[in-house]
């Protein structure tokens, strides 16, 4: 059996690097460097520890398949298109496997990083855009927009809980690694798509947190410091980097 674009068109539909969606993220990365605020921030508050494991577990539960482990480190709506993604693969008797386990990635670059204040990471738990007052400014060189409900009844008390984490953190990375996913074909005598030498490859990952104040604090180089609670929320733009609100502007970076 030989891929076909035709037949096997439900294989394109999982989050490939397609070499297109890469190079624009590469494009936009050398027009748009990211401040050294945010390079330390992502080095040495632990999210690299984070990256690394997030992306290996990504690998890992698409080859399993483990719909709940995607679930766990996924973003609520990407959980769900790469799930079904999977589903639909081996609905037609193929199979997603993994190349070169790796735990530690070769690379893993910043190309862009945006805040939100007052979203929760997980689309789902917000409300309509309309019930939101928008305003927009720069934190540390990063673009931030802040959402205060137009009923809004908080008191200043409620944001000294502890368990209150108003900016959500999006850190969009180029990771290059050997690790790859490819499908076999139905008697898993060949790879259908993708390959599994051990040539590095690039993958955009976009990760978020919801953080308080204090942990965009995290800039010195300390070992073992506990988790922000990161999820991946895009992988090479299958959900066009996954807007909070239907119709929001976003989408795939454009070439200059």
């Amino acid at each position: 059996m030989t891929f076909s674009e035709q037949k096997h068109a439900y294989v394109l539909s999982f989050p490939w690097n397609y070499p297109e969606i890469i190079g624009n993220y590469e494009d936009a990365a050398r027009s748009a460097q990211v401040s050294g605020f945010w390079n330390r921030f992502a080095n040495n508050s632990g999210a690299m520890v984070d990256f690394n494991n997030l992306f290996r577990e990504f690998h890992q539960f698409c080859a399993l398949p483990s719909y709940t482990g995607l679930e766990k480190i996924c973003e609520g709506r990407l959980a769900h298109a790469v799930n079904e993604s999977i589903k639909r693969i081996h609905f037609h008797g193929l199979d997603i496997e993994m190349a070169n386990l790796t735990v530690e990635q070769p690379r893993i670059q910043v190309i862009k990083v945006e805040v939100d204040h007052g979203l929760s990471l997980q689309r789902d738990a917000n409300m309509s855009l309309s019930d939101y007052q928008v305003t927009e400014s720069s934190i540390m060189g990063a673009p931030i927009r802040y959402y205060v409900p137009k009923n809004d009844d908080r008191e200043f008390i409620d944001g000294l809980n502890e368990d209150n984490r108003p900016y959500n953190v999006s850190v969009t990375c180029l990771v290059e690694s050997p690790m790859k996913l490819y499908v076999e074909n139905q008697n898993f005598s060949s790879v259908l798509f993708g390959s599994t030498d051990e040539e590095l490859v690039k993958n955009v990952v976009r990760f978020e947190a919801n953080v308080q104040w204090s942990d965009l604090l995290r800039q010195l180089p300390v070992n073992n410091k506990p988790s922000m609670g990161w999820k991946i929320t895009d992988f090479n733009n299958i959900m066009n980097e996954n807007a909070h609100f239907d119709g929001e502007s976003s989408g795939e970076p454009q070439s200059a």
